[in-house]
């Protein structure tokens, strides 16, 4: 529980950096109700992390540097692979027998489709060509590619011809990972036409399933996708903090943290 209540008044203090800016060891410790040593211990911690700057009496917002490069399916699968397990144990449980899903290209909806395999009578949408062979399995799985132009390093498609294909659908679910979220703004994507995929996919489908490692909190990435309240389901790991949690919840998300 102690070390519960650290890591809670830790990422108070890191959202009020986030708000604020810059702030004074005394000032933090005052409204924190906690003393100046103990406030140097978190901010020397966030700092380790990469989340403050530590400046002579007090400290300074960090902001992570914008990500608009995409890196390879291979190198996504290694980076945090346990949680990414978590989460796509638990958004494979919210897929039926007999569900129309859309789903794109990425590490964690590839650990989703394959714990998919087990279903039955599935329709699946996806720019995704290494999905479609594991959901297949089940000979009862019908599965659509979009065509498109093949990013090797993602195993996607993309471009006029994916975008046009998933206009032409309506699924049930969405279900899709993120290059970053911010909890103040909303979902992000490394590239235009990832952007683009993503929305269409959402527009497209009933209920919208993302999926994000906390890695992927507090990260902005080059394209906005949309804001959370085109979200229906938030699947991340115990990684986030207290504070974005009750930031998001208290705006209406349903995060779930497996």
């Amino acid at each position: 529980m102690k070390r519960d209540f650290v890591e809670e008044r830790r990422g108070k203090i890191l959202a009020h950096l986030n708000d604020c800016n810059r702030a004074a060891i005394s000032e933090l410790a005052q409204i924190f109700r906690a003393t100046e040593a103990t406030i140097r211990r978190d901010l020397a911690v966030l700092d380790e992390r990469g989340l403050v700057y530590r400046v002579h009496g007090g400290a300074l917002r960090r902001e992570k540097p914008s990500v608009w490069q995409i890196t390879s399916l291979h190198e996504r699968m290694e980076h945090r692979s346990r949680e990414k397990e978590r989460i796509a144990e638990y958004v494979a449980s919210l897929v039926n027998d007999g569900d129309s899903i859309m789903i794109d290209s990425g590490s964690t909806t590839l650990m989703v489709a394959q714990r998919l395999r087990s279903r039955k009578n599935l329709l699946v949408v996806t720019n995704a060509p290494a999905l479609g062979p594991v959901i297949a399995e089940d000979n009862s799985n019908k599965i659509i590619l979009t065509g498109g132009e093949l990013v090797k390093e993602t195993s996607s498609l993309i471009g006029n011809a994916a975008e046009n294909s998933l206009r032409q659908y309506r699924t049930d679910k969405a279900i899709f990972g993120v290059s970053g979220l911010l909890v103040a703004e909303g979902c992000f994507a490394a590239i235009p036409q990832e952007a683009e995929i993503k929305r269409l996919m959402s527009a497209n489908s009933s209920q919208t399933i993302v999926v994000a490692d906390s890695s992927k909190f507090e990260t902005r990435a080059f394209c906005f996708v949309f804001s959370f309240g085109h979200v229906d389901h938030l699947v991340t790991d115990s990684g986030v903090t207290r504070s974005m949690l009750h930031t998001l919840r208290d705006s209406g998300v349903d995060v779930v943290v497996v």
